[in-house]
């Protein structure tokens, strides 16, 4: 009795985890054009950011840049994999959107922040003082409508960029 309990219990839990990963991997079949779109990204900041860095005669350790931009392609999968999430638990069963839209949401955020920083390293490279970032038009929105939500954002922005 306890080992064809165990079997059923361990053939269902198979069966969910197989229909879950199965939807898993759809999401990202059907994004995988961003996803190689930032994967181009990811190397490009790469390129731009070192060309930055010997241009400017800065010390840079490659070994530091490449776990950098490891972390951005571990991010940018979590922005698809949170975005995923969110669509099928919420979106999807409201009936509001499918689950690849609100995906390509989060990527399309990561996309710009990526875009951002390419945009710096290029001006820099090319001695342009560049004035205008999206993310800080982002959290100038954010703080017209809810002064101490922008402030939080910009504060953490800051934070991270000091690290």
């Amino acid at each position: 009795m306890e080992i064809s309990n165990s079997l059923s219990k361990s053939g269902a839990n198979a069966a969910v985890i197989t229909t879950m990963g199965g939807e898993a991997l759809t999401a990202l079949y059907d994004l995988r054009w961003m996803l190689v779109f930032i994967v181009v990204l990811i190397c490009a900041d790469f390129w731009f950011g070192v060309s930055e860095s010997i241009k400017k005669r800065e010390h840079f350790r490659f070994s530091r840049a490449g776990r950098r931009t490891c972390n951005k392609a571990v991010d940018y999968l979590t922005y698809l994999l949170v975005g995923a999430l969110l669509g099928m638990a919420i979106f999807e069963p409201l009936g509001w959107t499918d689950h690849t839209t609100t995906a390509a949401v989060g990527l399309g955020f990561g996309c710009i922040w990526e875009i951002d920083s390419i945009v710096g390293h290029v001006c820099a490279l090319h001695g342009i003082t560049n004035r205008f970032s999206v993310k800080r038009f982002i959290i100038s929105l954010i703080k017209k409508k809810n002064e101490d939500v922008g402030e939080a954002l910009e504060d953490a922005m800051e934070e991270k960029a000091d690290k």
